[in-house]
């Protein structure tokens, strides 16, 4: 907080004291906070799960996998069973540290030898849900969750340690979502970083389909995302505009995320509301020199 602004929050305000009216705007932001992270993580659960069907039951006309022993089956009971977990909010931090490390390897196994670039390599939505669950894992359930009522009548948790890294990897899932949304932006305005593997057969996805002064707003807003600038205001017009996409471009398609191209958009939804709503990180490079500071 820089001279200017402790000496207005210093100034006494009509009809209660600085303290008070402080106080109800931290109470205030808290609950927001509480319950953007609600909507993440029951957005994230949500389309994660449908992965699991898919492999499970053959959801959505997907074809199921064979056999429950390889690493596709293991993945499948992962999804299916942590998906849920995550909407009810329970067991959140280790499920989602779990999930991040599964995605990770999925990453890393199917995708990274493809090419360098996740738009352009089919592991944008392995990547994004890696640095998201890697996030729910420090941040824990949010409002309405069944972690909620287990911490309050037990009280403490080995998981909850976690809790002091969630302004670092937010920072870290915020210059991700960042770099991701800046790629878009470039392949929506040059024409570069096209798609060279994913699902056969796969639609569009609604991000790209956008007009193109879609682009510029990824770029700029992709930018200040990474850097830290004006993330609140950034995070809500992208949000704005991953909204558009999913309702306006993947829904007409079809109902599932899964099979209409907008699962990567319902993702950016879900994380973008969260920034939009918290109170801000400065960004990467300024959260590592804090905690080296402190």
């Amino acid at each position: 907080m820089n001279l200017e602004a402790a000496i207005e929050d210093a100034k006494p305000l009509r009809g209660g004291s600085t303290a008070s009216t402080m106080h109800r705007r931290t109470t205030l932001q808290n609950s927001a906070q509480r319950y953007a992270l609600l909507a993440t993580r029951v957005i994230a659960g949500l389309v994660f799960w449908q992965h699991g069907l898919e492999k499970l039951v053959g959801f959505a006309g997907a074809r199921p996998e064979p056999t429950l022993w390889g690493i596709r089956g293991v993945a499948a009971i992962l999804e299916a069973l942590g998906g849920p977990l995550l909407v009810l909010g329970l067991a959140v931090r280790p499920v989602a540290f779990i999930l991040s490390g599964e995605m990770a390897v999925a990453y890393f196994r199917a995708w990274a030898p493809r090419g360098f670039f996740p738009i352009a390599n089919g592991g944008e939505e392995a990547t994004l849900n890696t640095f998201l669950f890697l996030w729910l894992a420090a941040a824990g359930a949010g409002a309405l969750g069944v972690d909620g009522w287990l911490e309050k009548r037990y009280r403490w948790s080995p998981w909850q340690q976690l809790a002091r890294y969630e302004p670092y990897v937010r920072a870290l899932l915020q210059f991700i979502v960042g770099f991701l949304l800046v790629l878009h932006g470039v392949r929506t305005l040059f024409g570069v970083l096209p798609s060279v593997a994913g699902r056969r057969n796969a639609v569009t996805l609604a991000i790209d389909a956008l007009p193109h002064v879609a682009g510029y707003v990824e770029v700029v807003g992709g930018v200040l995302l990474g850097l830290g600038v004006l993330v609140r205001p950034a995070s809500a017009i992208l949000c704005l505009e991953a909204i558009i996409a999913y309702v306006f471009i993947a829904m007409p398609r079809g109902r599932w995320p899964t099979r209409n191209g907008g699962n990567e958009a319902l993702l950016y939804v879900a994380v973008l509301l969260f920034l939009a709503v918290a109170e801000p990180v400065r960004g990467v490079l300024a959260a590592v020199t804090r905690s080296r500071r402190r």
